[in-house]
């Protein structure tokens, strides 16, 4: 009954929210102006699988609800963007944010690291429905921190120190783990049509915290790594490796963004190394991928220079794009066996206007015989997206 009804509750908000069109209001408090701006999302998934042995999740599901707003007062930003999906809530980005001037900003709060391009970009703007399983595998995700970024024609630096993954929750016991991670890109060329950027990102992290067995003594950490299998419908990891008496993970990225009028190229490889203690070998696993896209309609490519990554096609526009993805978690060295996935996925995507948008994905994804799931299978994926962003 409390789900139905956080459900409908969910419902209406979304329809209130919309009904504002995401304008923004300016708020008197005293003689101070604060301008304040609602967003939201929602994302109406379908998927169905091919020639498929394992019973997989056919069918739809509303894979992403979320809720906030965004807040200006002279140099700070404040945003608070809050999930749903699922009948659970979920943190997403919160944070304040001071602008030192047009080209840098310190921030602090709840964010994504800056490693990995797609980890970084809005899951409203990759090209694909979902990310590439080497970024699912590889980027750290959201974490409390504070971070500095700054970008001129040329280049974008992006640096910062970050808290254990639990920290939004702190359920778990024990010495919390910690990361510095940081990103720098050498962009030399933004023009509409014209683009080339290439980077190198990298983070150290120490193992979060385990809890304390019955003695009271800290369980032996771990560091896991695994991915979907590129659809929000079925959920489960189909490759998955968890690495026992960590002790730390130092990995890093290389990437490269080019475009020359309405055709895109973006590519990244993963590697990552992860020590651990008791003299037990190192764990090492890499992952890589390479997309090409096309405009069909709506004229060239463009750069987000605050960012460093692709712009947003225009409303109206028409994207076709390519993609090729391997990634290794299987490693003999330390006898960890996690599985090794390689997709081809082929998307369509038409921009109808600012807040609305549809896909189409088709993938063919290879699964590797130590699999934890579906192992040596070869599997067909149809997926389709409604989403709408405001």
């Amino acid at each position: 009954m409390f789900s139905h009804r956080l459900n409908i509750v969910i419902v209406l908000l979304i329809l209130g929210f919309a009904s504002l069109s995401a304008q923004s209001v300016d708020v008197k408090v005293g003689e101070e102006t604060i301008k304040i701006t609602p967003m939201g999302r929602f994302y109406f998934d379908g998927a169905t699988y091919l020639e498929d042995e394992t019973d997989l999740s056919n069918g739809v599901a509303l894979t992403d609800v979320r809720l906030g707003l965004k807040a200006k007062y002279k140099s700070f930003d404040v945003k608070v963007d809050i999930g749903f999906a699922g009948g659970k809530v979920g943190y997403k980005d919160i944070f304040l944010q001071y602008n030192l001037n047009k080209t840098s900003y310190v921030r602090g709060g709840h964010f994504a690291e800056p490693f990995g391009i797609d980890h970084m970009e809005s899951s409203a703007n990759i090209k694909f429905i979902t990310a590439n399983a080497s970024s699912f595998a590889f980027s750290p995700g959201r974490k409390l921190g504070v971070e500095y970024i700054g970008w001129n024609k040329y280049m974008w630096v992006g640096i910062g120190a970050f808290a254990d993954g639990d920290s939004m929750n702190n359920s778990i016991e024990g010495d919390d783990g910690y990361a510095a991670t940081g990103r720098v890109v050498f962009n030399p060329l933004q023009q509409e049509g014209k683009i080339f950027h290439i980077g190198l990102a990298g983070s150290y992290r120490k193992a979060d915290a385990n809890g304390f067995d019955a003695d009271g003594v800290q369980k032996p950490k771990t560091i896991g790594y695994g991915s979907s299998l590129i659809t929000n419908v079925e959920k489960r990891k189909f490759i998955n490796a968890s690495i026992a008496n960590a002790d730390y993970q130092a990995k890093y990225a290389v990437e490269l963004i080019g475009a020359y009028g309405p055709v895109h190229l973006q590519a990244e490889y993963f590697h990552s190394n992860v020590e651990r203690k008791d003299d037990l070998p190192a764990y090492k696993a890499s992952g890589a991928y390479a997309q090409i896209g096309f405009l069909a309609i709506g004229g060239n490519y463009t750069y987000s220079a605050s960012w460093a990554r692709m712009g947003t096609p225009k409303p109206k526009s028409l994207e076709f794009a390519l993609r090729y993805n391997y990634t290794d978690l299987d490693n003999a060295h330390s006898g960890i066996k996690g599985g090794r996935m390689s997709d081809w996925s082929f998307a369509g995507n038409y921009y109808l206007n600012k807040y609305v948008m549809f896909r189409l994905d088709y993938s063919n994804v290879a699964l590797g015989r130590n699999n934890p799931l579906a192992a040596g299978e070869n599997i067909n994926a149809i997926q389709a997206r409604v989403q709408v962003v405001f």
